[in-house]
């Protein structure tokens, strides 16, 4: 597969995470948050490909940020989306004293979803078309 098509891919996919993760928040479902954690990191992920970058199977997005040289333009937008790393287990599975735990705050989610909406929407202008150049 082509850098550019895995680009595309990884945003492609991180749009559909990020729309289930917005209809999951309207019924205040918990796996909304591990949505909104899932389209963060194969945002992030496209940004670390595009920049030729090896991220291995690596989830956790404060490792996957950091992974991106500190000078470039990509890591401040993306570290805010570090606090979503614990997204990914804490709102799955039940506690070990057997308790549900609740979904995430609304105004968070809906704050998370709203952001990592503008990211994708920055990255599909940024990154696909200086691809699409290359060949």
């Amino acid at each position: 597969m082509s850098e550019e098509r895995r680009i595309s891919a990884f945003l492609a996919v991180a749009d559909a995470d990020i729309e289930a993760a917005r209809a999951l928040a309207r019924i205040a479902n918990r796996n909304a948050a591990f949505l909104c954690q899932r389209a963060a990191e194969k945002l992030t992920k496209a940004v670390l490909q595009e920049r030729g970058i090896d991220f291995g199977t690596e989830h956790r997005l404060d490792v996957l940020v950091e992974r991106l040289p500190g000078n470039d333009p990509w890591k401040p937008r993306l570290k805010p989306l570090e606090s979503l790393t614990p997204f990914a287990t804490t709102y799955r599975y039940p506690t070990l004293g057997g308790r549900i735990p609740a979904a995430p705050d609304l105004s968070v989610l809906e704050a998370q979803i709203v952001l990592i909406d503008g990211l994708l929407k920055t990255a599909r202008a940024e990154l696909s078309p200086r691809k699409s150049g290359e060949s």
